[in-house]
């Protein structure tokens, strides 16, 4: 016997729909040009299918592959409903990468059109003519244009000239949007979501264990919308359906502090490294914060010391674990506000619903969930890539185990299925045949009050294969010295695992998403530093 329930397929037009009505009068505020920027769901709704009927008009191909190169602002947005909602794929670009690396993943995914915020294009004009795109379109954010993108067509002009279409009829496993990994080995990798993944993961981040994304928020994603779909929170917002706060370019913390006064939201979203930055403006009482009720925390580790500053405030914070492949939600932990012990409850948390997790030693044997044994994290659900779009290299046989995503990740299991990540794999330190994790390390440092932020990399050593040296940036200069914070360390662990060398710099390097850029420090720092061991 089947079923008797009517099928409806989960697409990216339903999410809409519902925002348009049940959210109509709901706002999606940008920051443009010293000035903000505000509209109504229904109006944002109404752009983005003007925007479907554009790409006909400009002769994209039928589920062909637009590209955004943009910051989070609502024409960003509207291509996010737009062009799926067209039957086509959106791709957003990383506005940080490379310049080889934009043409690599302009290529991959096969582009046929660009839309461009102003602001952007002297960035892009030196890559235009490297580009196989057919069609740029300008997004006039305030910024002053590029000479090279002088004759290309007007956003504005585009969505005026043109009447809203009928969403298309698309199938909910088509393709929806592409993003590519970031910190990887090699070439970028493209994930390729589908209809059907971005509504349930959409779905996911409304459950009160999740995002806990509700009707009637106001959601400020200070992560960008060229990463993972900004979390997969503009589908949220539009399903909850909440209202949608955007920073644009500049997510400075005085910046962001002044939007957050001025618009008022109660949810922020950001990696570690933002809630580092902000810690000053919420300390210093100079903006009106009060209206923060929630902070959704990911893309790395947030140490318990962190947490402790936002719960102490009276904020839930929300420690969360995934990745691109993962669209991004695996796990998720709320820390509630006032929280009196953080460090025992800052661990990653329970598998989302619908995600299952595993742990696998030596690529074969499931390890028990008995909060000791540490094995490499595998991951499946319907949110989650099955495989990579056409890589250049072995990966789809090396990060995909019988159906089970291949994470990197290593961690343990508790009884009750919390999940604690020890590191990755490519990051643990490996000396004298004993595992030593720098994400561990790297939390005890931060427990440590002149330390701002700290990353420990594996260095080569004659005797025990290798050692870790930690690179600390300081709260302010001479706050501490290498044998202080080694002494620290001492207390927090084994003596064995206490860095070798201790390095003071000014910052960090951090990849285009925001992290801290581990690949380029062993590339660039861990040779000088060998030579010092």
């Amino acid at each position: 016997m089947r079923g008797l329930m009517q099928d409806m397929p989960l697409s990216i037009p339903l999410i809409l729909r519902r925002a348009m009505s049940i959210g109509a009068e709901m706002t999606i505020t940008s920051a443009e040009s010293a000035r903000l920027d505000r509209r109504t769901w229904a109006e944002v709704g109404d752009r983005s299918l003007r925007l479907a009927s554009a790409l006909d008009t400009l002769k994209v191909s039928p589920e062909a592959t637009v590209a955004s190169f943009a910051w989070n602002g609502h024409r960003h947005l509207e291509l996010y409903y737009g062009v799926p909602c067209s039957g086509r794929v959106l791709h957003a670009i990383n506005v940080r990468l490379h310049g080889d690396v934009v043409e690599y993943v302009v290529r991959h995914a096969d582009d046929e059109a660009i839309f461009i915020d102003a602001s952007l294009t002297p960035t892009l004009a030196p890559l235009r003519d490297r580009l196989p795109v057919r069609t740029f379109v300008v997004m006039e954010d305030g910024g002053e244009i590029d000479p090279a993108f002088a004759d290309d067509p007007r956003y504005e002009d585009l969505v005026a000239a043109h009447e809203p279409a009928e969403p298309v009829e698309v199938d909910e496993n088509d393709a929806a949007s592409i993003c590519f990994t970031s910190g990887t080995t090699g070439n970028p990798k493209a994930v390729v979501y589908s209809h059907r993944s971005v509504v349930l993961h959409a779905m996911g981040e409304l459950m009160v264990d999740g995002h806990a994304i509700r009707r009637g928020d106001t959601v400020l994603p200070l992560t960008p919308m060229f990463h993972v779909n900004c979390w997969g929170l503009p589908y949220a917002a539009g399903l909850a359906p909440a209202s949608l706060v955007f920073a644009g370019a500049d997510t400075s913390p005085a910046a962001a502090a002044s939007l957050i006064s001025q618009t008022r939201p109660t949810v922020l979203a950001g990696i570690p490294t933002f809630w580092v930055q902000m810690n000053d403006v919420f300390s210093s009482g100079d903006y009106d914060l009060s209206s923060v009720e929630r902070i959704l925390c990911g893309g790395a580790e947030a140490p318990p010391a962190l947490i402790q500053k936002y719960t102490d405030r009276g904020i839930h914070f929300f420690h969360a674990w995934g990745m691109t492949e993962m669209s991004p939600s695996g796990t998720a932990n709320w820390i509630p506000a006032n929280s009196e012990n953080v460090e025992h409850g800052a661990k990653q948390g329970i598998a989302a619903p619908t995600v299952e997790l595993r742990l696998m030693v030596d690529g074969d044997t499931e390890a028990p969930w008995d909060g000791e044994t540490v094995g490499e994290v595998e991951a499946r659900g319907p949110w989650v890539a099955a495989a990579y779009y056409e890589p250049d290299d072995d990966a789809n046989e090396e990060r995909f185990n019988d159906g089970w995503l291949c994470t990197g990740d290593v961690g343990r299991m508790y009884p009750d299925g919390t999940l604690e990540i020890v590191d990755r794999t490519k990051d643990l330190v490996k000396s004298g045949g004993e595992w030593i994790s720098s994400v561990e390390l790297e939390r005890a440092l931060a427990s440590h009050p002149a330390v701002l932020e700290s990353a420990v990399v594996a260095v080569p050593h004659e005797r025990w294969g290798e050692r870790p040296a930690a690179l600390v940036v300081l709260t302010r200069p001479g706050a501490a010295d290498a044998d202080e914070l080694k002494e620290f360390l001492s207390t927090k662990g084994a003596s064995w695992q206490v860095p070798d060398l201790v390095e003071f710099v000014e910052a960090l390097p951090k990849t285009g998403v925001g992290k801290i850029d581990k690949r380029r420090l062993r590339d660039e720092i861990v040779p000088r530093l060998a030579d010092q061991s």
